[in-house]
């Protein structure tokens, strides 16, 4: 038994050092480096690189990232900051999904539009006249503007200010002020006369 543990051993020895050949042998062996006589008076000129701004070649290239590394929420992320002015969640609301906030229109006294100011100002709420609520959310990198009723860019947007111009929902549902069943002025030929004329 002890024979045929040690002819195995013996057989494993041998068909290692038949497949590596010696191998391990020969990367432990420095070769010296061939010197290169040198030329006198001859010197190698390395040429500058090129530095013109409108060079393609010049553009320094992002790290390659391989497929599948990172999370789709994390591409999301990196490609906003490429595309929007300013930092991501710091600058401006990256909300994917409308939160539950205290706003209630119960509260306001009038109806209209109105920016949400727990969201930053990315999720806005019209509140109709029988009462009902609808919420709804800015795209990324915009905020509600209270000011015009529309999402505008961040940096556009004060949105510290917004519960003062809550006010301005009050003129949206008023009676005109102006009678609008008035007919208007007919244009005559002596009216463009005068126009004209003067």
């Amino acid at each position: 038994m002890l024979i045929r543990s040690s002819l195995v051993v013996f057989v494993v020895i041998l068909g290692y050092l038949y497949v590596t050949d010696g191998s391990e042998e020969k990367q432990n062996i420095r070769s010296k480096r061939a010197k290169k006589p040198r030329t006198p008076g001859a010197s190698v000129v390395v040429p500058e690189p090129d530095q013109r701004l409108d060079n393609e070649q010049s553009e320094i290239s992002s790290p390659v990232i391989p497929t599948g590394f990172l999370s789709p929420s994390v591409k999301e992320y990196l490609e906003l900051g490429k595309s929007i002015p300013g930092r991501p969640g710091t600058d401006y609301p990256i909300l994917s999904a409308v939160p539950y906030t205290n706003f209630y229109c119960d509260e306001q006294p009038y109806p209209g539009f109105f920016a949400d100011m727990e969201t930053r100002c990315q999720g806005w709420h019209y509140c109709d006249i029988d009462g009902r609520q609808a919420t709804f959310l800015c795209p990324n990198g915009t905020q509600f503007s209270q000011a015009v009723f529309v999402c505008d860019w961040w940096f556009n947007v004060r949105c510290d200010l917004s519960p003062r111009l809550y006010s301005i929902n009050a003129r949206l549902y008023q009676r005109p002020k102006v009678n609008p069943t008035k007919p208007h002025r007919i244009i005559t030929k002596e009216l463009v006369e005068d126009i004209f004329n003067k």
